[in-house]
């Protein structure tokens, strides 16, 4: 159990709001196999366009979505009401956005979803499918999804128009594509938010076909900008995640390329109270929900936790500047039982502290930089710092 927003969870797992959360079938089926909370399909007063779901996939990499068919009001107050009554533990985050200037409009679309049993609200100020990919191509759009995550001061006029029309706690969602992700964390809270989600969708392109220059993305005709998820978005979530929990005091649902219970733990380390996934669900099924959560009961286990808020931010005291960095002097050695004198460990351009000795790597501590890049590639884990000996995890 876990209390995020005034709100008891019974887990830390939420669902992301995609195709996963567009049927109350999929919601319960989201539930059944241990998830605490989904966040529903985008919903609009009216959307301002009908299209089709389009991705790019590379499971090594990500996913790109370039375009989905999201919800009207009317279907989106149906999805709420009909989930409640499969799932009535669920707990539903509505993902809502307002693409037009008239801002009372988001608290008339947010009391609608109260009223349907949403249990929060999650202003969506982060895809960047509705009116970002035109602004970037120099076409003009009407603000909302990213463009409204982009300015600061309209984030804070929509949460305070959100918080004056509901009273369940409202969560934005923020998108990645700022130059200060704080500015509109700290912005939004200054509006009233009961917390924040930070999770993915940097603007992003496929590569193109090499061989077949109009295929970018599978069965559509054309490209656009589309939003970022998968393995790509993992260290850049985590860095955000920190940023926001180090300035601003307020809650954070993280995600971005969550595949396992480890990336689950990483988020929790940085200050997320909840995480959320798409990607890897959409790849590989709702199974791996209760993979994640048994992944992190066994971590908290041996770490000594007793509860989910032990884990929240407990990596955040290392954040500090750059020059304020401690550095540590050491030397990997080689473990000659391992090492099969492959010579990749020669490869890195700027390393000239490695030679190869009868079949052996031998390492100049005088030149090595500690750059560590001879540790991360060795395929055999043949080479260790010894300043690491014996700390699970570290080689």
């Amino acid at each position: 159990m876990i209390e995020f927003a005034g709100i008891k969870f019974r887990n830390p797992f939420v669902v992301a709001s995609s195709p996963l959360t567009v049927k109350p079938f999929l919601l319960k089926r989201a539930y059944d196999f241990g998830a605490a909370a989904a966040s529903t399909k985008l919903t609009f007063i009216k959307q301002p366009f009908y299209q089709k779901l389009r991705m790019y996939h590379d499971p090594k990499v990500g996913s790109i979505v370039c375009v989905d068919r999201r919800l009207d009001l009317g279907e989106g107050v149906s999805l709420i009401e009909e989930t409640k009554k499969l799932a009535p533990d669920l707990v539903l985050f509505a993902n809502i956005t307002h693409p037009g200037e008239d801002l009372e409009s988001w608290g008339y679309l947010a009391k609608a979803m109260e009223d349907a049993g949403a249990d929060l609200i999650e202003p969506n100020f982060i895809c960047p499918n509705l009116t970002l990919t035109a602004e970037r191509l120099g076409q003009s759009g009407e603000a909302g999804g990213a463009l409204t995550g982009q300015s600061p001061n309209l984030a804070r006029e929509v949460v305070k128009i959100l918080k004056s029309a509901v009273n369940i706690p409202v969560v934005p969602k923020l998108t990645p594509n700022v130059t200060d992700i704080t500015a509109v964390a700290a912005a939004c809270a200054e509006g009233g938010a009961d917390a924040i989600t930070l999770a993915g969708a940097q603007l992003s392109l496929p590569p193109v076909d090499l061989y077949n220059l109009d295929h970018v993305y599978e069965l559509a005709e054309g490209a656009s900008f589309g939003s970022l998820g998968g393995p790509s978005c993992q260290l850049q979530g985590y860095a955000m995640v920190a940023q926001v929990a180090k300035r601003v005091d307020i809650p954070i649902v993280g995600g971005g390329g969550i595949m396992n219970w480890q990336h689950a733990a990483q988020y929790m380390l940085w200050g997320a109270q909840l995480v959320t996934a798409c990607t890897s669900l959409m790849w590989y099924g709702f199974e791996l929900i209760p993979k994640i959560l048994d992944g992190l009961e066994k971590y908290m286990g041996e770490m000594g936790f007793t509860s989910y808020e032990d884990l929240v931010g407990r990596a955040l005291y290392n954040i500090r500047p750059a020059a304020d960095l401690g550095m540590i002097q050491d030397t990997p050695v080689v473990d000659s039982e391992r090492c099969n004198g492959c010579g990749l460990c020669l490869r890195p351009a700027h390393c000239y502290a490695i030679e190869m000795k009868d079949d052996l790597p031998v390492i100049d501590s005088g030149k090595c930089l500690g750059c560590g890049i001879c540790v991360a590639i060795c395929p055999r884990k043949a080479l260790s710092f010894p300043v690491y000996a014996g700390q699970g995890g570290r080689r």
